[in-house]
């Protein structure tokens, strides 16, 4: 090998040389490399961004949960209607039940027809028609007990005044102008309802309601950690725990207690631990409720705390009955009274047109009541048959028409969508929706509405049908 001067000066430039060319290499690569990363990633964030865009460039909307509208509770009939319990102060404590049954109420509150939201107070709904109305459509879809009206009014009331609030909450601005205000009309209100609302949340008067209302919740310092379980529920639950009736001091440290048992916060914890304290001193009178009397005080008005909607002081403590309890009283006496007379009337009728059909060797088969009941509805409406031309009735008003339709098959074996129609319900082809947007009692895949249905059979409950004699429906 042949070394020349400055042989060593030209291996070691070369040799730099060879790095920078290797460094320039792996930075081309690096920067080739980053490039295809951005390229999938911008290629990725664009395809999740591509299934969100509308066809005009909007996002669309994300799906949500619709409203409560229990179609299989408005479908069904006095035969499959589900017995309701109450306990002794007239409070649902159906476990299995009850759920159902507080959505159901929930439907009503949200209905306009029967409880309009431009009413200020729910004491000035009118009793006739709407809230005897709501009642009866309670009683047609569960058995209740009679002296229960009560409490279902009660609790309609509570959820239409947070149904307004919900409302107010989500649709309104007081920084906004009436126009503005009035153009935001939320889904399922009645427009000239949602008109009225607005204006009163924008007076004088509904501001100066507003701020006090405000200012009472303010005071409320407590709020149970119980979900949507009522008081009443939690009550029979702990009563099936303990073997007897849980003190006041029991019922707050259960509701206002996390799962884990700690208090909810600290002023709770205060309380509770005031509460131990004076358990801890000697035994307590008043059935054990003393110690919850001394730290949290008792309720306004009249009212008993942790029992519930509906219930009084009186109707726990008072040996005299209390206003509530002598009305349930008096409704039971004026219940059976009414039952009595109708029998008493139908069957002066059955007797009247036997002896006018100069036939009463039948009158002792035809003197009960149900007989003439049953005989009056065959009259009135024929018997749902495969082939008869029919009128669907709507499921939250039984009487609106909804489409004309004609029936398929009665039998309850049949299938539609892969279900069996099961007693009371039919199948039904759709031939001309009259209201589009009345939502099926059992959907279909893509079929959710009634005009979405128009050829195609579904179910629909015998009780909501009427046999379709030509008249003009429009």
């Amino acid at each position: 090998m042949v070394r020349t001067r400055g042989g060593k000066s030209s291996r070691q430039s070369t040799r730099k040389s060879t790095a920078c060319d290797s460094a320039q290499a792996s930075h081309e690569r690096a920067h080739n490399d980053t490039q295809v990363l951005t390229q999938q990633s911008a290629h990725v964030t664009q395809s999740s961004i591509e299934p969100n865009i509308g066809i005009f460039g909007g996002r669309k909307k994300r799906k949500a949960r619709g409203p409560t509208l229990m179609p299989k509770v408005w479908g069904q009939t006095e035969e499959t209607r589900k017995r309701i319990s109450f306990n002794k102060f007239g409070q649902p404590n159906d476990k299995e039940h009850m759920s159902t049954f507080a959505h159901f109420l929930g439907t009503l509150a949200r209905n306009g027809k029967y409880a309009p939201l431009n009413v200020l107070r729910w004491d000035k709904v009118p009793e006739k028609p709407n809230k005897e109305q709501m009642l009866q459509i309670v009683k047609d879809k569960f058995e209740i007990p009679l002296r229960c009206e009560d409490y279902i009014l009660q609790s309609i009331g509570k959820k239409w005044r947070n149904l307004k609030s919900t409302l107010k909450a989500k649709y309104f601005d007081s920084k906004l102008s009436l126009d503005e205000n009035l153009r935001n009309v939320p889904n399922r209100v009645n427009e000239s309802h949602w008109n009225d609302l607005v204006k009163h949340w924008l007076s004088k008067e509904g501001i100066e309601a507003s701020e006090k209302n405000k200012e009472s919740r303010s005071h409320q310092p407590y709020t149970h950690r119980t979900g949507q379980k009522g008081f009443s529920i939690i009550r029979e639950m702990e009563h099936e725990k303990l073997g007897h009736e849980p003190t006041l001091s029991h019922m707050f440290m259960t509701c206002y207690s996390k799962k884990d048992g700690t208090p909810a916060n600290a002023l709770v914890g205060e309380k509770i631990e005031q509460m131990k304290m004076l358990h801890a001193s000697g035994p307590s009178s008043d059935n054990g409720n003393d110690a919850y009397y001394k730290v949290i005080g008792n309720g306004k008005y009249g009212r008993v705390n942790l029992y519930g909607l509906g219930v009084k002081a009186a109707d726990v403590n008072g040996t005299v009955p209390s206003r509530k309890a002598s009305h349930h009283a008096a409704l039971q006496l004026q219940a059976r009274n009414e039952e009595l007379q109708k029998e008493l009337n139908e069957l002066r009728s059955i007797v009247r047109e036997n002896r006018m059909q100069g036939n009463p060797s039948d009158s002792s088969n035809a003197l009960t009541p149900n007989n003439h009941v049953q005989a009056s509805t065959s009259v009135t409406q024929s018997p749902i048959e495969a082939g008869m031309d029919v009128v669907l009735l709507s499921i939250t008003n039984p009487s609106e028409k909804v489409a004309l339709g004609k029936v398929c098959s009665v039998d309850p074996s049949t299938e539609v969508g892969d279900e069996e129609l099961g007693p009371n319900w039919c199948e039904v082809t759709i031939q001309v929706p009259i209201v589009w947007e009345e939502r099926l009692i059992r959907s279909y895949g893509s079929f959710k509405i009634m005009g979405d249905a128009t050829g195609a059979s579904i179910a629909w409950p015998l009780s909501l049908l009427l046999v379709d004699h030509g008249e003009d429906h429009f």
